[in-house]
């Protein structure tokens, strides 16, 4: 079972790669273009002991780009599994009516992953996890976040483990394929800031995957198959 849902995953990503990309290239060219000009969000330090730098303002947009871009991929998500798959104006603007909420959800649910890091990685995961389907409550039902991430507790209960299992196989396929990609791309584009945003177009469309599993976790557990969006 973990396999075949593992397999329909990239199946689905395989066959929808266009509107996904249509979704996912122009955040991917804002995250981009954010760092080009305020500097990298942030450097791993080159040398033990060394601070590791960062660019508050670029890091602040990017955390706060980052709800509408994954709003509107589920709102994409949605179009396509209703066989409508739609443009990019059509899939922003109602993840941009839901924003502060959706924008709260994710910070609420960064908290709580943050606490499960404290305890290692298996219990971070296991809360992203339980509180995974909220985005999707408050970008296709409305709902407000606190309301959303209970019900996310509450949906996740019966299927917690093998989703779980799922987004862990689904991350790693994603690393391994961006790692390849971007390793690749480096190898050929010379210039680093050309490479980089070359990079990001590819590597944003495969970050799509995680959200891919969580939203088909999420419609198999309506009861009337993928819900529509507003």
């Amino acid at each position: 079972m973990i396999g075949h849902r593992f397999r329909e995953i990239l199946l689905f990503w395989w066959r929808h790669l266009g509107p996904l990309f249509l979704v996912t290239a122009p955040f991917a060219l804002i995250t981009e273009a954010t760092q080009w000009i305020f500097g990298p969000s942030f450097v791993l330090p080159e040398t033990e002991g060394a601070a590791l730098q960062f660019s508050g303002i670029s890091l602040a947009i990017i955390l706060l780009v980052r709800p509408l871009a994954e709003g509107a991929l589920y709102v994409q998500l949605s179009a396509i599994s209703n066989g409508k798959p739609r443009g990019l104006l059509a899939c922003t603007a109602p993840a941009l009516l839901v924003y502060p909420p959706l924008l709260l959800s994710y910070a609420l649910m960064a908290i709580g992953v943050s606490l499960g890091w404290m305890a290692l990685f298996f219990p971070a995961a296991w809360v992203y996890t339980r509180l995974c389907y909220a985005p999707l409550l408050v970008a296709l039902k409305q709902q407000n976040p606190i309301a959303a991430l209970r019900q996310s507790f509450q949906m996740t209960q019966s299927q917690q483990w093998p989703l779980l299992l799922v987004l862990v196989l689904v991350f790693l396929a994603y690393l391994m394929m961006s790692s390849l990609v971007a390793s690749a791309i480096l190898g050929v584009v010379s210039h680093t800031t050309a490479a980089s945003l070359l990079a990001a177009l590819p590597v944003s469309l495969m970050s799509a995957l995680v959200n891919i599993a969580v939203f088909r976790y999420w419609s198999l557990s309506q009861p009337s198959g993928p819900s529509g969006t507003a």
